[in-house]
């Protein structure tokens, strides 16, 4: 009998986690990729891990082993590592443990983290100042403060401004017209995912990441988004501590696999 890993039991299909994992996806604009066999290969030359990794979207058909070898051929031929990200709403909740068993090694597991959206946020004086920024200015605050390299700013800053769907790139300003954060709001149908949130080292501890967030949300909520999903690694318990103060809660995760002789580096 084939166990199930537990983090699989976390969650199961249901519709909004898999609207929501599409939609994270929706967010994730990369010119290199395709489609074979149900899965979503990419392989850009990007820091995030889920634009150069293989992304299971549908029901495989082709034997898993024939799979492998097509895909380790593709990423040797591009040059990149074989990776995948796999989540506990798998649409294949067999493969994590067909990759375990022929030595793909787990790292990293991030949560995925939800809440539904109440229809008005309750009014109060704004702690910052917001501006949607253009895609240049978002990648080179968000760059400098994750200390990115030149060309990783390059192609954040064209898949942010390749996004299909409505999305505010936003900077907070301080009273003195410092940026002191920044944060992405993608909205997609009903759901709005918040991402690249970050805040600067001198500013921090100020309730200013909260704010943020919050100000991300209106946005959604503005473009009639009713649920809000973000994602968090499992180890950043600052992070999860402020989302569940206000109102997040786990939803599902994900991590990666990757041969053991050739691991990826972090994002």
């Amino acid at each position: 009998m084939q166990m199930i890993d537990t983090a699989t039991a976390l969650s199961t299909r249901d519709p909004l986690t898999a609207r929501m994992e599409e939609a994270a996806l929706n967010a994730t604009v990369v010119r290199q990729q395709m489609l074979y066999d149900g899965w979503l290969m990419r392989w850009a030359d990007a820091k995030a891990r889920r634009a150069r990794s293989i992304n299971p979207v549908a029901t495989s058909l082709l034997d898993i082993d024939e799979k492998l070898a097509f895909c380790h051929a593709h990423y040797q031929r591009v040059g990149r590592p074989l990776i995948f990200r796999l989540n506990s709403a798998c649409v294949d909740p067999a493969l994590d443990a067909q990759l375990e068993q022929r030595g793909y090694e787990r790292t990293d597991e991030t949560l995925v983290m939800s809440v539904d959206l109440p229809t008005a946020a309750p009014s109060a004086a704004p702690l910052l100042h917001y501006e949607v920024s253009t895609p240049e200015l978002f990648a080179s605050v968000t760059g400098k403060l994750r200390d990115y390299g030149e060309e990783h700013v390059r192609e954040h800053q064209q898949r942010i401004a390749e996004i299909a769907v409505p999305n505010a790139r936003v900077l907070a300003r301080d009273d003195a017209g410092q940026i002191v954060g920044a944060g992405l709001a993608v909205m997609d149908a009903s759901v709005v995912g918040v991402f690249d949130v970050v805040v600067i080292p001198e500013a921090r501890r100020r309730g200013y990441g909260r704010a943020l967030v919050e100000h991300l949300l209106a946005q959604g909520r503005a473009h009639g988004a009713r649920h809000a999903y973000l994602q968090v690694e499992t180890g950043n318990e600052a992070a999860r501590k402020l989302y569940g103060a206000m109102g997040f809660a786990e939803r599902y995760r994900y991590w990666y696999r990757a041969p053991q002789d050739k691991q990826p580096g972090k994002d």
